[in-house]
């Protein structure tokens, strides 16, 4: 498509893109929007869905920021060139690298995780957007095969999960589902769910996870709700030392995530 230039905050594109800020938005258009080098960058590089891309030439002073340009150019994306004015009302990081884009949001389904055996996250209740990108980042250094987003669990595509997740996001399949899916998936497939308490159970270091499983976590507040215990075929928590009674939800995925990984790769060396 080339590159064509946008001058005014007032056009439709980028008042369109603007209102992508809210989940309403996101859903009806099935796109989200993203900012930064990096996370662009990783966007190419995956061959996402690109709609468009934003650039500002005044804030896009970096190599590798034009070389990005040129590969959207090469792949025939549609590419907006803004002035600074028009980009700061698309910018919500601090000190903006002058390039941004909106993508194409990729759902998939349960059944996926008949067809992608491996370690799955499935969080229920988690209302943290900066938690869940977090745990997709998580989720993705750790090998895992996608998170599975239950019950009412914040956005996968909020701004704040996306930036969380550097990118990782790209790299995880993502399914909106609820319990009554789940609990379906659980009679259909054999698959080992392990639920992480906070409360008393076996040290998640202790524990023997299978190659295909689902680590089932709860919000900090809630913790994982009655119903999804029945689902779980063994629990595990993390011991503390110290007057904190719980760790950020994040951290305590990413430790058992990793621990889950190094399980994992131990078997593959025996």
């Amino acid at each position: 498509m080339g590159i064509r230039k946008i001058a005014s905050p007032a056009n439709t594109l980028i008042k369109t893109t603007r209102k992508l800020f809210l989940r309403k938005h996101r859903q009806a258009e099935n796109v989200f929007f993203i900012e930064g080098l990096r996370i662009v960058g990783e966007a190419l590089r995956t061959r996402q869905e690109i709609r468009h891309i934003f650039f500002c030439p005044e804030m896009l002073t970096s190599e590798f920021g034009h070389e990005l340009i040129a590969e959207a150019e090469q792949m025939g994306l549609d590419i907006i060139e803004t002035n600074k004015e028009v980009f700061n009302t698309l910018a919500q990081k601090e000190n903006p690298q002058g390039m941004a884009a909106v993508v194409a949001a990729r759902e998939d389904v349960i059944n996926s995780i008949d067809r992608h055996p491996g370690v799955w996250i499935g969080l229920v209740g988690i209302q943290d957007p900066g938690n869940l990108g977090s745990i997709m980042r998580s989720a993705d250094a750790s090998g895992s095969r996608g998170i599975i987003l239950l019950e009412n669990t914040t956005d996968a595509w909020h701004p704040t999960a996306v930036r969380a997740s550097m990118g990782a996001m790209f790299n995880q399949r993502i399914i909106l589902a609820d319990y009554e899916e789940l609990r379906t998936l659980k009679g259909r497939v054999a698959v080992h769910m392990v639920g992480a308490l906070s409360q008393t159970a076996q040290s998640y270091r202790r524990y023997n996870y299978p190659q295909n499983m689902i680590l089932l976590l709860g919000s900090e507040q809630k913790g994982l709700p009655q119903q999804y215990t029945v689902l779980c075929d063994g629990f595990i928590h993390i011991p503390m030392k110290g007057s904190a009674d719980s760790l950020n939800l994040a951290n305590a995925a990413s430790i058992i995530l990793f621990e889950i990984m190094y399980q994992h790769e131990r078997k593959k060396d025996d």
